[in-house]
């Protein structure tokens, strides 16, 4: 039998090397675990996405922008 040989990571996607905690009071996780659901995401990419967004590297989705 092959040996299976690890995933190589796709050419268009970035590796996630570090590692970001926080400690929460587990009512506040519930929260967000609740809220990144409603998004369809699993919470670190939920999380992910609201920081970016924040910190101006990511563009905010269309329907989401404020209105001036």
């Amino acid at each position: 039998m092959k040996d299976k040989k690890p995933a190589r990571p796709s050419a268009g996607k970035k590796r996630k090397d570090d590692v970001v905690r926080m400690r929460i009071p587990a009512d506040q996780k519930q929260a967000l675990i609740n809220a990144a659901a409603r998004e369809g995401l699993e919470l670190s990419a939920w999380l992910r996405q609201l920081a970016l967004r924040a910190a101006g590297a990511l563009p905010m989705p269309p329907d989401r922008k404020r209105r001036t």
